[in-house]
């Protein structure tokens, strides 16, 4: 089930700013749990479950639906076309990649890269994204034709089954945080929940997180719980700055972070046998949680965050176990009434 509903928001373009479609997507499932569910004028989808009317406490959770991408800045009289990133994306896996230019119509093509045979000392081993182009094998004047200055541009990499629970796609960053928070929904579809539960799939978090902005300024909550990904370990990455994956989610600890939000998640993945380990930043989490939490005059926030390998690749990998059991940590929070500490 997991699978599925990875593959199918993996596989549904959404740069910064060009969030309609997997909006759709996740609107469909989201009206699937029993909730009031729109889009708002921004792009965030909003939906709202549990004790709607006067409710005790008011929990926001929220996952960013937007994915890195790259924007056509020009074609040349050849016909290749100039791009720039949309996000951070890693630009050392461009060179060589196969592409996705959203057009007029969806057009294929290949990141241009030096044959080696004809590469010199003075040819840089990476190259900055606005240094590199697409090759869409057409002439000038049909390039013309279906592409413009402004389009969006994504690499062409279908999700794909790894060994065991482990699967790749390219926009796990963050579909497994939206997953995430369908599967809790989900979950707690016909159960009783004490607070009144607002779900945010927020626009543009890859370009300063501009949808969890102006969401968080509309809506009202006591608590905020951010959903994203964090760094997995694998080879070359410091063992202290990542986690593992299929070890659970990472809860976050940080200055910016309610302590008494994450020690709550500690105390219910113990009682629930739910596997997790902790994610220490000694400043603010480069997440959503960062804006919301201090949008109009704060909130306590909490963060949960799926282990992931190759972030901001076409290859992005994690393990659907860390995604389900996210989703379960989550549930048992809200079923618990949230930060009941009386802040």
């Amino acid at each position: 089930m997991v699978e599925e509903l990875l593959f199918k928001l993996c596989g549904t373009f959404s740069g910064s700013g060009a969030e309609t479609e997997i909006a759709k997507v996740i609107l469909a499932e989201m009206q699937n749990c029993s909730g009031e569910a729109q889009i708002d004028k921004n792009g965030n989808v909003i939906c709202t479950i549990g004790k709607t009317q006067e409710p005790a406490r008011s929990i926001l959770i929220d996952a960013h639906m937007d994915q890195v991408s790259m924007l056509v800045t020009a074609v040349d009289d050849s016909g290749f076309v100039n791009i720039s990133s949309c996000g951070g994306i890693d630009s050392r896996t461009l060179p060589g990649s196969t592409v996705i230019i959203h057009g007029k119509k969806a057009a294929t093509g290949i990141v241009c890269t030096t044959p080696p045979h004809l590469a010199s000392k003075k040819t840089p081993d990476f190259e900055k994204t606005e240094d590199l182009l697409i090759d869409t094998g057409l002439p000038a004047e049909k390039v013309h034709e279906v592409i413009s200055v402004g389009d969006y541009a994504s690499f062409s990499a279908k999700p794909q089954r790894l060994l065991g629970d482990r699967v790749t796609a390219q926009a796990l960053d963050n579909r497994a945080g939206a997953a995430g928070l369908i599967c809790c929904a989900r979950m707690l579809k016909d159960v009783a929940i004490p607070a009144r539960v607002t779900f945010l799939f927020s626009t543009q978090e890859e370009i300063n997180s501009v949808g969890a902005k102006t969401a968080a300024f509309s809506l009202d909550y006591d608590e905020t719980i951010s959903v994203d990904v964090s760094f997995a370990e694998q080879p070359g990455i410091p063992k202290e700055k990542c986690g593992e994956l299929s070890e659970g989610p990472m809860i976050g600890i940080a200055p910016t972070l309610s302590r008494t939000i994450s020690d709550k998640f500690i105390g219910l993945a113990k009682s629930n046998k739910i596997p997790y380990q902790l994610e220490i930043m000694s400043a603010a989490t480069g997440t959503t949680s960062d804006a919301i939490i201090t949008s109009k005059s704060g909130a306590a926030g909490g963060l949960l965050s799926v282990p992931l390998r190759n972030m901001h690749t076409p290859v992005e990998v994690v393990d659907m176990a860390d995604v389900e059991n996210t989703a379960r940590l989550l549930a048992k929070y809200i079923m618990s009434g949230g930060d009941d500490s009386g802040r």
